[in-house]
């Protein structure tokens, strides 16, 4: 039992991961899914593990794992995943990623993700924190004038995926826009894009995904009400609490 890998095209040498998994307002999952439209990336790979809920998904009449890696064949790949990440299975899955990215040329991790916030419904143009375990990160960000996420948790498979580029002295980056915490929240999906094209310097139009907003809430309902149950044993909770040693 464990993950495997299976690759169908070649990682670019040199390039930046972005990931995506199911977790606040689905942020990251609408985020990577267009970006992979957007950009025209090709299907380079996919994970999968015994377990994992025994699913097969169809798109076109063409068979797809659930867990993917996209790529330009040149500086980018998206690891998109179309599930909730089990919370038995989050630890395991960051540390074999970890090694896979280790071994695949990545540079740096570049997650997309949401910041629940109580007020969303009044906020035109979510705001998006960077949270960055590496100091020479933290300085970059700072001095490009994005908000550095300076006081909070992390949860989640966002936060072993962390925890195991602070142990590597890895470049690992999560952008968090504002967002609802249990509705699709394309809004937020276009914040986290916009800085990540300003990041990446590669031009990508939101204008698209803010006009499907009420479509992308009514398909991904389902996966939200999943990705709830996945949260509720995922230490998301901790992200509403001030860290003790600031109080």
């Amino acid at each position: 039992m464990g993950w495997e890998y299976r690759e169908l095209k070649p990682l670019p040498e040199k390039h930046v991961m972005v990931i995506g998994i199911p977790d606040v307002g689905l942020v990251g999952p609408i985020a990577t899914s267009f970006l992979v439209k957007n950009l025209k990336l090709e299907l380079a790979g996919y994970l999968d593990s015994e377990t994992l809920p025994p699913l097969m998904l169809f798109h076109d009449s063409k068979p797809l794992m659930p867990l993917r890696i996209y790529s330009d064949s040149k500086t980018l790949s998206v690891f998109y995943s179309e599930i909730a990440l089990p919370p038995s299975e989050m630890h395991s899955f960051s540390d074999y990623l970890m090694k896979l990215v280790t071994e695949s040329g990545v540079e740096r991790i570049i997650m997309l993700g949401g910041i629940a916030v109580p007020n969303r419904m009044s906020i035109e143009k979510p705001k998006v924190y960077v949270a960055a375990v590496r100091e020479e990160d933290r300085k970059f960000f700072s001095e490009k004038n994005f908000l550095l996420l300076k006081e909070g948790f992390v949860s989640g498979a966002y936060a072993t995926i962390l925890k195991q580029c602070y142990k590597r002295g890895f470049s690992g980056i999560a952008l968090l826009a504002e967002s609802h915490l249990n509705y699709p929240d394309p809004g937020a999906a276009a914040s986290v894009l916009n800085s990540l094209s300003s990041i990446l310097n590669v031009k990508i139009d939101v204008k698209p995904l803010l006009e499907q907003e009420e479509e992308i809430r009514v398909k991904l309902r389902e996966l939200m009400r999943r990705t709830m149950e996945s949260m509720r044993t995922s230490g998301k909770e901790y992200e509403f609490t001030v860290p003790a040693m600031y109080a």
